[in-house]
C-alpha cells in the first residue's frame, strides 16, 4: 500500500520554495486571487493538504468557506514572515471552541 499523500504550500514570494525539500509542491503567486485558481487546481488533482501563506489565507474567505465542510482539502495558514499575523493560532483557537465549547486560551 505505497499511497502518497499530495501537498502543496502556496506563497507571494520564494521563501515558499523551502518546502521543496520536504517533497511539497510548492506554487508562488503575486497575488491573492491567483491563489484560488491554484487551489481550484490542486483540489481537481485530489491534493490533501494545503498550505498557504497567512498573508493569502486572510485574503481569500470565500474560497476557504467553499472548500471547509469537505474533508479534503485540509487548507492550512502557514507563518511566513518573522511577524506572523497569527492566522494560524486563531484559527486553532476557532476550532478548539467549537468542538469543546469553550475557549481556553
Amino acid at each position: 500500500m505505497n499511497q502518497k499523500t499530495e501537498m502543496a504550500a502556496i506563497g507571494l514570494d520564494e521563501t515558499v520554495l523551502i518546502y521543496n525539500a520536504l517533497g511539497i509542491k510548492t506554487f508562488i503567486v503575486k497575488q491573492a486571487n491567483e491563489a484560488d485558481q491554484i487551489i481550484f487546481k490542486l483540489v481537481n488533482q485530489k491534493f490533501k493538504i494545503i498550505f498557504i501563506s497567512e498573508e493569502i489565507y486572510s485574503h481569500i474567505p470565500e474560497t476557504l468557506e467553499k472548500y471547509q465542510s469537505y474533508p479534503f482539502p485540509m487548507i492550512l495558514p502557514l507563518p511566513m514572515e518573522k511577524e506572523s499575523a497569527s492566522v494560524g493560532l486563531k484559527k486553532i483557537q476557532e476550532n478548539v471552541e467549537k468542538a469543546i465549547g469553550i475557549n481556553i486560551f
